[in-house]
């Protein structure tokens, strides 16, 4: 795994609960620094979080992340809080898996909470590109509004709206997205239930797509029942149980088969694998629905079989 050590240089309070961390390079600098693109951070041996670059200096050594912090929360926050400024950390080489598309004739950005993040970067963007665009900024109160300054840094002027509960009340997403021009995109990153709003709202729009990251997988917004299957390892031939208590990922890491991997949460994509026969229950969170029902790959962290066995192109 490509990773390389980069220095703490500034960490900065955005709102009661969030933190801006801005990093360094030692050395070299940084390529795919993009809107929309995420960053490994690896905070211990088994604790790699991935977290949306919202800013970052054009010679590609130094970028910012911005951190909630969670109380239930698995650790990740937690130990992102805990560093201090000229600690050093590895961090890996930034993926995209929500870019923004060059062609669109008009879009909207929908920002739930800490979601905000690759947004900014991308209303960043679309702005310098003098692309029209529009900017919903969600949160429950205006003191939580951590991106609120970056965004109005742009001078956005009415293109951009933060939109508060606890003062405005719940946001007509199906009249936002009516308002559209034809064959507009939506690009929208938060909370699954305001994601999923989103999603319900779509029907509103005329033509275009609606783009979207999820803080979570599917498996951590469900509870779902695992059960033991088989894999066979397609250049081999060699077949490996995965027991209810265990992911194909643990498996093939215990059989001493390489395979990249990165969050082991389904959101970032390192650890896909083709599928080369058997029907997948998908549990992450970065593959379409299109994606997934193809069953031509999965996650191996997160995502099973279900039925008796899957083949993969391993």
């Amino acid at each position: 795994m490509d990773t390389r050590t980069a220095r703490l240089v500034g960490k900065t309070a955005l709102s009661p609960d969030t933190v801006d961390f801005s990093f360094e390079l030692i050395n070299g600098r940084f390529s795919g620094l993009e809107p929309g693109a995420h960053i490994d951070v690896h905070l211990g041996p088994d604790l790699v979080r991935q977290y949306s670059i919202w800013n970052w200096r054009q010679d590609g050594r130094q970028l910012n992340i911005a951190v909630k912090l969670e109380a239930s929360g698995r650790g990740g926050s937690h130990a992102m809080h805990a560093l201090k400024q000229g600690d050093e950390i590895l961090l890996g080489t930034p993926r995209n898996n929500f870019r923004l598309q060059p062609d669109t004739p008009y879009v909207t950005l929908i920002a739930g909470g800490i979601g905000a993040t690759p947004l900014v970067a991308m209303a960043r963007e679309l702005a310098t590109m003098r692309r029209d665009f529009q900017v919903y900024y969600l949160v429950r109160s205006q003191d939580l509004a951590a991106m609120d300054e970056p965004f109005r840094a742009l001078d956005l002027g009415d293109r951009y709206h933060l939109h508060c509960d606890d003062a405005d009340g719940q946001l007509d997403l199906a009249a936002v997205l009516r308002s559209m021009p034809m064959g507009s995109d939506v690009y929208t990153c938060g909370p699954e239930p305001m994601l999923n709003a989103v999603l319900e709202a779509g029907s509103a729009m005329r033509g275009g797509t609606i783009h979207f990251e999820r803080f979570a997988a599917v498996a951590d917004a469900d509870t779902c029942s695992n059960g033991s299957f088989d894999i066979e390892i397609q250049s081999t031939g060699a077949m490996l149980r995965v027991s209810a208590e265990e992911s194909i990922l643990d498996v093939l890491k215990a059989s001493g088969i390489a395979v990249d991997f990165g969050c082991s949460e389904g959101l970032c994509g390192a650890c896909l694998v083709d599928v080369l026969d058997g029907e997948v229950d998908h549990r992450d969170g970065i593959l379409t629905p299109e994606e997934q029902a193809t069953n031509s790959y999965l996650c191996t962290c997160v995502s099973r079989a279900k039925g008796d066995k899957l083949v993969l192109n391993l």
